[in-house]
C-alpha cells in the first residue's frame, strides 16, 4: 500500500512540474522583417504562420515560425507583466529582460541575428484570457563591407 501511495505521488509532481506548450497557427502572418532600403518583407505577410509559447529553463519564450525562418522572444522573467513595455537588449548573459533574434535557414546553413534593439509591450486581456504582443524592433546585419538595418514588426496574441 505504502509503494502505490509513493508512485502516486511520483506521478502527480511529475505531471505539475510539465511545462505546458501552447502553438497557435495563424491564417495570415502576424509579424513582418522589413528591410529598410527596398521595403521587402522576408515574412510572407498572405501565408500561415506558427506562434508557439514555452518556458525554457525559466524562461519565457514566444517563436513565430514560418517556412524556414523564426523570430525568437526570450523574456527572461518567470512572468509576463501585463501594460509593460519591455526593451530588447543585446545580452549575452541573460540579465535584461528580453532578448530578441531573427532566424532562417538556407539549404543546409542557418543564420542567427540579434534583434539590436526595440520594445515589447505586453497587455493581458482578461475577457479573452489571452496576452497582446506588439513587437517594434531593429536588426543591424553586418555584411562584408556594409552593413543593412532591418525592422521587425509584429501584432499577435498568445494564450
Amino acid at each position: 500500500m505504502k509503494k502505490l501511495i509513493v508512485l502516486f505521488f511520483v506521478f502527480m509532481s511529475i505531471c505539475s512540474y510539465a511545462q505546458r506548450e501552447t502553438d497557435s497557427v495563424y491564417a495570415r502572418c502576424p509579424v513582418g522583417v522589413l528591410d529598410t532600403l527596398t521595403g521587402n518583407n522576408y515574412f510572407i505577410a498572405h501565408q500561415p504562420a506558427t506562434v508557439k509559447a514555452y518556458r525554457n529553463h525559466g524562461d519565457f519564450v514566444v517563436v513565430v515560425e514560418q517556412r524556414g525562418q523564426y523570430l525568437t522572444l526570450m523574456f527572461h522573467t518567470r512572468n509576463l507583466r501585463s501594460k509593460k513595455k519591455y526593451k530588447i537588449t543585446l545580452d549575452d548573459n541573460g540579465r535584461a529582460e528580453l532578448t530578441a533574434k531573427y532566424s532562417f535557414r538556407s539549404g543546409e546553413s542557418v543564420a542567427f541575428i540579434d534583434v539590436s534593439s526595440g520594445t515589447v509591450e505586453t497587455t493581458y486581456d482578461k475577457v479573452t484570457k489571452l496576452w497582446h504582443l506588439v513587437v517594434n524592433g531593429l536588426i543591424a546585419n553586418m555584411g562584408d563591407t556594409k552593413v543593412t538595418y532591418f525592422k521587425a514588426k509584429g501584432d499577435f496574441y498568445i494564450k
